[in-house]
């Protein structure tokens, strides 16, 4: 099962998404009401890769805008991750930097996001020959 609580990251401008992680696909959504969601993207696993993103040196809003603009709202000072789709659900190539409220998010979803990728199925044949 998956707690709501471990998919809600902050995306553009402040945005709440929430992920949802399953055995081959990963949906980002947003939530629509108290028990429903709208998808905004998908991908399969094997199309997805994932890092962490060091704001050691956060790029800072333009002048007069505070809070908006170059930045996202609440993603300046997170725990930033980048998730590169290379095919979404419309065959495009799709790249987002998400927000987790905490470090220890953060590393369960790279963790289980990498963890996919290694486990992506190699294509040379298993076993002997019959």
């Amino acid at each position: 099962l998956l707690s709501e609580e471990a998919g809600i990251f902050r995306r553009g401008a402040g945005r709440l998404c929430y992920l949802f992680l399953f055995n081959d696909v990963l949906i980002i959504t947003k939530k629509k009401s108290e028990e429903s969601y709208t998808v905004m993207n998908y991908a399969t696993l094997d199309q997805i890769t994932v890092e962490k993103i060091e704001n050691a040196d956060p790029p800072s809003p333009p002048p007069g805008k505070t809070g908006s603009g170059g930045t996202a709202r609440g993603t300046a000072g997170g725990h930033l991750l980048r998730v590169v789709m290379e095919k979404d659900s419309e065959g495009r190539r799709e790249e987002i930097v998400l927000s987790a409220e905490t470090l220890s998010d953060r590393a369960r979803w790279i963790a289980a996001l990498m963890h996919r990728e290694k486990e992506k199925p190699d294509s040379t044949p298993k076993g002997g020959t019959s």
